[in-house]
């Protein structure tokens, strides 16, 4: 996700169960009872945040901040191990429309089963400060499905299935496939600190825009990442490399500048925490 941009929920709610033991005081020696052990349910309800500085934000192979640094920051209200409702932002740049942010608005059905894990859901993309008439904005929505494997503590593998009725407000089809797979490095001899490698292979399918933009065929592409990160309890720190087979005519005829499109290279500092983390 968008990868995933001052937005807060702020709801936690907290349920406590406690058990109590009292010692058996015997006929000749009365002793005092023992203290009360208290522990602690997990709360049905959390809320998951973080923050990300990038030196690009790229977007299945295309750049959305023009190739300048982006500041991102995300909440997510978790309920029950099932539901979640989330908000990302980004700052962007380099768009026809000059919105002043990129803002999403999700929400869908996340549940593990041992090591499958299942996501589903919908989200909304909103460019709020966008110039010129309201049929040329680039608001737009899509819905997901994203299924997980992980194998033990070592690696995980999904597969990612978006799709949109309406790509970019164009009034296009559009479908977005890919799998991504990532090792983790373990390194026992710093605590605390974890070493990964993940990579992404994609491919975007678009159809044929509405009369507005002329019913003009957009160009489908392949798109791929790779990259290294380090973990640091909740910070993460990571160098991706990204790309695209799109050339500039067809990133152009896709509605995007041609420089927007082929070979990036981002380093990014990452944190992410809950607030059933906090102590």
């Amino acid at each position: 996700m968008k990868t995933v941009t001052g937005f807060a929920f702020t709801a936690l709610l907290s349920a406590t169960a406690s058990l109590s033991a009292l010692s058996v005081a015997s006929a000749a020696d009365l002793a005092a009872p023992e203290a009360a052990v208290i522990e602690s349910a997990p709360s049905p309800i959390d809320v998951a945040f973080g923050v990300k500085f990038t030196t690009d934000y790229v977007f299945r192979g295309i750049t959305q901040s023009d190739g300048d640094p982006a500041v991102q920051g995300y909440a997510e209200l978790q309920a029950f191990d099932w539901v979640y409702a989330g908000i990302w932002s980004s700052s962007v740049n380099g768009f026809v429309t000059d919105p002043s942010a990129e803002v999403d608005l999700y929400a869908g059905l996340r549940h593990t089963w041992d090591a499958f894990t299942l996501d589903v859901g919908g989200l909304y993309y909103y460019y709020p400060g966008e110039a010129g008439p309201k049929r040329f904005q680039l608001d737009y929505w899509e819905i997901y499905a994203k299924p997980s494997y992980a194998i033990g503590d070592l690696a995980s593998i999904t597969g990612n299935v978006y799709w949109t009725s309406d790509y970019v407000n164009t009034g296009a089809d559009a479908t977005y496939l890919s799998a991504i797979a990532k090792v983790n490095l373990p390194v026992d001899s710093i605590p605390d600190v974890g070493f990964y490698v993940s990579g992404e292979l994609g491919k975007q399918w678009i159809g044929k825009t509405s009369d507005k933009y002329g019913n003009v065929n957009l160009v489908n592409y392949l798109t791929w990442n790779a990259g290294i990160g380090a973990t640091y309890k909740a910070a993460t720190i990571e160098f991706r490399y990204s790309d695209s087979d799109l050339s500039r005519r067809d990133c152009f005829t896709n509605g995007n500048a041609r420089y927007a499109c082929g070979d990036r290279y981002m380093v990014s500092l990452s944190f992410d925490t809950a607030f059933s983390k906090l102590k």
